[in-house]
């Protein structure tokens, strides 16, 4: 009777221990996005966009950096959409330059796009480069504008630049 008990008993702490380890998983997973997300600019919009992709259940960092990365690219060619959208004669060459920054940034983070399955050590130098350009180009938009940017493309240059900074802050952890 003493052994069935002992072995009871070494059963339910195995099937706790198990309990336990997957629920401390599953709590990484959340603090890994929480933690890349309260080092960006607008937390709030990176953590709803990491939680709402489905491929971001279970995703280590290189799987969050393939996800920041498109969407940076997807933020950013609407960034070009919404310039042209806002484009009149009083703001065309402003507006021109924004398209033209937002172009290459486009073209820097295709570029880093098969970078991120690799990432060895000059993957991830070069996918920091092309990012650090990246946000540099989608900043320069505002630059041109300081206060009188039109409130459509501010907003859509600063979800660009939200989603260019996380990859940045991911591939940083790498």
């Amino acid at each position: 009777m003493q052994k069935s008990n002992s072995k009871e008993q070494q059963k339910m702490s195995y099937s706790t221990i198990i309990f336990l380890s997957l629920a401390l998983l599953s709590q990484c997973h959340a603090d890994l996005i929480g933690d890349l997300c309260t080092k960006s600019n607008n937390p709030s919009l990176c953590n709803q966009a990491l939680r709402s992709d489905p491929r971001s259940q279970g995703a280590n960092a290189r799987g969050l950096a393939g996800i920041a990365l498109d969407n940076s690219l997807s933020t950013t060619q609407a960034s070009i959409n919404v310039a042209k959208s806002v484009s009149n004669p009083s703001n065309k060459d402003k507006i021109d330059t924004c398209i033209e920054n937002f172009g290459e940034a486009v073209d820097n983070l295709q570029e880093a796009k098969p970078l991120i399955p690799k990432l060895d050590r000059p993957s991830i130098s070069t996918l920091q480069t092309r990012g650090s350009a990246a946000l540099t180009d989608v900043d320069t938009c505002s630059d041109e504008f300081r206060a009188s940017e039109p409130s459509e493309l501010k907003q859509a240059t600063d979800k660009a630049y939200t989603f260019i900074q996380l990859l940045l802050i991911i591939v940083n952890t790498l």
